[in-house]
């Protein structure tokens, strides 16, 4: 296991509204190449799914959060200047939270499936929650070899977002007991006040990590 020295987490869900082949290819090859060249980026993770709003999610992990300022953030410009020729881009929703928990696992397969969960706790339950996730997130990452990545955040109130990333479905089975028919499901709803989950599929062959040197690693997700 890597943890990460993230400390902010953005996830950014737009609707691309140029053709689907042309869009993956700007986003493989200009969008998160640039981002994770950005000196403060460790992680970027782009999701696609079916063709409703907010059919994109841009997951990005910063060693400090963008500096706030007149120009709109690194990741917000590079995607509307990869896809200015393919229709351009609708802002869905933008977030930025508190990493509390980041790791990495080495695994013999690539990621292939972003889960992206937004929840909130009971009054109160926030700290207590936080900790029962990073230990399910440990027992999980010894017997479930389909974990690749784990990011929890959170506004310091009652409200989170989580992001992991699988190798594929039948990971996601094991680690939270649902199925493709209640594929919406998690074990950890004790402290849970609400929860929303979305599914995505990982962007093939894009870079996912920056590495120094200015370098990137490739998980592909093919």
């Amino acid at each position: 296991m890597t943890v990460s020295s993230a400390r902010t987490l953005r996830v950014v869900t737009f609707q691309a509204l140029g053709p689907d082949s042309a869009v993956d290819a700007a986003l493989r090859s200009q969008l998160v190449p640039r981002l994770l060249g950005e000196r403060s980026v460790r992680n970027a993770w782009q999701g696609r799914r079916g063709g409703a709003d907010g059919n994109h999610v841009l997951v990005s992990t910063w060693a400090d959060g963008p500096v706030d300022g007149p120009f709109e953030p690194p990741d917000i410009a590079f995607l509307r200047e990869a896809l200015a020729g393919l229709g351009g881009v609708e802002l869905a929703a933008v977030e930025q939270l508190e990493i509390a928990v980041h790791a990495q696992f080495q695994r013999p397969e690539p990621p292939r499936v972003l889960r992206v969960f937004h929840g909130s706790t009971r009054l109160g339950e926030l700290t207590d929650y936080v900790d029962d996730a990073r230990a399910g997130m440990t027992a999980d990452a010894r017997v479930n070899d389909g974990l690749v990545s784990f990011v929890l955040a959170h506004d310091r109130q009652d409200a989170f977002v989580s992001v992991s990333t699988w190798t594929g479905w039948p990971a996601i089975e094991a680690a939270t007991g649902g199925n493709t028919r209640q594929p919406f499901a998690t074990r950890q709803t004790r402290r849970l006040a609400g929860y929303r989950i979305v599914h995505l599929e990982l962007l093939p062959e894009a870079p996912v990590s920056a590495r120094s040197g200015g370098k990137s690693r490739l998980e592909a997700a093919t």
